[in-house]
């Protein structure tokens, strides 16, 4: 390993040397070059743009994602706070991720995995999708997060190949290819990425009891091994009709262990122990195909589309878990023991079609379409008690649960530009929702059935070029996780155990946002929500005998109202800034008795910044600082954190090879104290997610670029946001 570090290092000692020989002719940032019959055209590329619904954060022209994975190129995109591998928008809470317009339906720690195996260097643009409009799928309480990978440009090919270097607690790697051809009517996608990293992840927690503190410390040691591969294939018919086939694949193996520890304490007295030794092996396998037309009548910018998508999840879960109550003195108290084994296999296919239409006319610019969808889910659950020397079957917690969800949707959206200043856009769509759930153990079905409408509108008002308004309204619905409406019961411990549930029903949240930008540079957001019938994963403790349940549960309806403003520095061709903060203030009102209604504020400062350190475009630097103030975030009370990253990148070799070197938290100050209350219990938890590190990156890229195309969204999935 030490011979592979001094290799990197002198790779990127030999970078900054040939970068400060080599001869350049202004001191721009990386530049985009057209070149159209012998005439060369260089422009600035943008890191950062606003548009009336979304920002769009060009991951290509950025520092910070190079050689790293998706969820790396997040926690670089400006306005997204990654924390404890939770996406959230800041401000405004957890988002559901779409990749090329089709939304992911897994659960949030598989959607982490997926995206891990994802490279950045793969990936074009991040849009942080504030209000979508009404052709996208009104799912999602607080906007939408939009990865656009990579397409050829045209009569062009090219390539890339890479690695990467990973050293956190444990050390780690990938490599990946990436392959891009498009000339005439043909053009070819593919790629194949392979990464290992192995994590320490620690977490301190303690749970106040009227007469006992319990006091748990856990240190998981986890090795994830992912593997993700991509194909595309386009081919322009004629004219008018264009047919496109994607595949997408992701296969991940993760295996985990980790020794709880529980002490319980009277003040600073031990009244005993409890603790417990588990191994975990995880195997998700995804496959997503999506078949794509497009059809344009004429020159008017008419268009006609069709996405047919299938979707397939499978994912077989292993957990062993044996443990003691201890005394004081660390011996074992006799028929304490405990054991037991929970081996679950899940099964999900997705089937979805839509169509949609854009008819720009002089009076209006018309869209409206249509989508169905099905989804069937399978989880069969075997638990075997190991409290005996043998494993028996045990039939009150093994069970087997289907779920099926069908979804049609339509929808119909108009634009006008009414003149110079003013401009409106309006949109309605409609979703009628059918779930059958069945229990084999407890032979029983539960059945729910709704129809909604979800209206969006804009106003943008621009007086003059350097000042623009504008003001937006939308209705979205969140509805539950797969895996919150499965009733299994899962044991980790005598203590504690974990159950969904099937009588879930959906969020229901309405949007009000007003802005202001000045010169495409400032902007400021005022904003306010309400969730109706809000749900969340709660830990509900039971203090009669220190047994705590968590399950999912519609608890409360919740506002929030709230300021954020960011500037985009870009005034000079060296430096490029984007800073802000987000300023709120939210309230829950609780509906049960074990969760207390509740207020408070928050507050989130971030500063993204690149740098080019020289005139020939060759070294650029990185760093980017965030501060989350003390405040309350729903019913948890957060305490300080504070995110530093830094990297360096260098381009050698006529700039077709990229070392860039990363250090990621290097504060080491992801580590807030998070408390809650339930029943009146006072709760803490400390996590640190080993986020503390360093990367090195090798990208070399070949082929000839010659002319830029218009990239083809891929095709949306909705459900893939709630799979197990």
């Amino acid at each position: 390993m030490k011979q592979t570090i001094l290799l990197l290092l002198a790779l990127a000692t030999y970078s900054y040397t040939y970068a400060q020989q080599a001869a350049g002719a202004d001191s721009t940032l990386p530049s985009k070059i057209t070149e159209l019959k012998g005439i060369t055209i260089s422009s600035r590329k943008k890191m950062i743009e606003q548009k009336v619904d979304r920002m769009v954060f060009h991951v290509e022209n950025a520092i910070m994602p190079a050689g790293g994975n998706a969820m790396d190129a997040l926690k670089a995109t400006p306005g997204i706070r990654v924390q404890q591998d939770n996406i959230a928008v800041i401000g405004k809470g957890e988002v559901l991720v779409m990749i090329d317009d089709r939304l992911q339906r897994m659960s949030q720690e598989d959607l982490v995995i997926f995206l891990k195996s994802i490279p950045a260097d793969n990936i074009k643009s991040i849009e942080v999708i504030t209000t979508p409009p009404a052709k996208y799928e009104a799912e999602g309480n607080n906007g939408l997060i939009n990865i656009k990978l990579k397409k050829a440009r045209a009569n062009s090919w090219n390539a890339s190949i890479g690695a990467a270097y990973i050293q956190k607690t444990y050390s780690g790697s990938s490599l990946q290819g990436v392959f891009d051809y498009n000339h005439n009517k043909l053009a070819l996608q593919a790629s194949l990425n392979n990464g290992s990293q192995q994590l320490l992840t620690n977490s301190t927690a303690e749970i106040f009891y009227p007469k006992e503190l319990w006091q748990q410390v856990v240190k998981t040691k986890s090795t994830n091994h992912a593997t993700s591969a991509s194909l595309g294939i386009d081919y322009k018919i004629n004219k008018q009709w264009s047919s496109g086939f994607k595949y997408l694949g992701s296969f991940t193996n993760r295996q985990s262990a980790n020794q709880p520890l529980t002490t319980r304490l009277t003040d600073t007295n031990v009244n005993g122990y409890i603790a417990t030794d588990a191994n975990a092996n995880s195997k998700p396998t995804m496959h997503a195909l999506n078949w794509h037309q497009a059809f344009t009548p004429d020159s008017s910018g008419k268009l006609f589309s069709a996405d047919v998508d299938y979707f397939s999840y499978n994912k077989q879960d292993n957990r062993f878990y044996s443990g003691n109550e201890l005394d004081p003195n660390k011996g074992i108290i006799p028929g304490s023991f405990f054991a037991a084994n929970n081996a679950n296999v899940n099964k999900m296919q997705n089937f979805s079609i839509k169509t949609d239409a854009e008819l720009p006319y002089k009076w209006a610019n018309i869209s409206f379409g249509g989508k169905f969808s099905y989804t069937n889910t399978n989880n069969d659950l075997v638990v075997y008690d190991h409290h005996n020397s043998s494993p028996i079957l045990d039939k009150d917690q093994s069970n087997v649960f289907n779920y099926k969800e069908y979804n049609q949707a339509v929808y119909f959206s108009a634009s006008k530009k009414i003149n110079s200043q003013w401009e409106t856009q309006a949109g309605l769509r409609a979703e009628a929702t059918q779930t059958s759930g069945y229990s084999q153990n407890l032979d029983q079905t539960n059945t729910n059935h709704y129809i909604q409408l979800f209206p969006t509108a804009y106003i943008t008002y621009q007086p003059n070029d350097a000042h623009t308004f504008s003001v937006n309204y939308s209705r979205r619905i969140r509805r539950p996780d797969f895996d919150y409406l499965n009733p299994f019961v899962m044991r980790s411990s005598p203590y504690f155990y974990s159950a969904g549930n099937p009588f879930l029903q959906p969020s229901y949240i309405n949007n009000l946002e007003f802005s202001y930008m000045l010169q495409q540079r400032w902007t400021v957001n005022v904003y306010h929500s309400a969730v109706s019938n809000f749900s969340q994963e709660l830990s509900l403790i039971d203090s009669s005998n220190n047994v705590t349940r968590q399950t999912p549960l519609n608890y409360a309806n919740t506002s929030q109202t709230g300021i954020s403003s960011y500037y985009n520095f870009n005034r000079w061709s060296w430096w490029s800034s984007y800073t802000g903060f987000n300023v709120n203030y939210q309230r829950v009102n609780s509906k049960i008795s074990s969760i207390a209604s509740i207020d408070g504020y928050n507050g989130y400062i971030y500063t993204n910044n690149d740098f080019t350190l020289n005139k020939s475009k060759t070294v650029f630097f990185s760093l980017n600082y965030a501060l989350q103030l003390p405040g309350r975030y729903q019913i948890f009370q957060i305490g300080t954190l504070n995110i530093l990253d830094v990297s360096m990148k260098f381009l050698v070799a006529k700039k077709k090879l990229a070392i860039t070197v990363t250090g990621e938290d290097l504060l080491n100050a992801q580590k807030p104290l998070i408390a809650y209350y339930s029943n009146g219990i006072k709760n803490t938890v400390r996590s640190y997610g080993d986020t503390r590190g360093f990367r090195v990156a090798l990208t070399y890229k070949l082929g000839n670029n010659i002319l830029q195309f218009k990239q083809r969204n891929f095709g949306n999935e909705e459900e893939r946001s709630r799979a197990n």
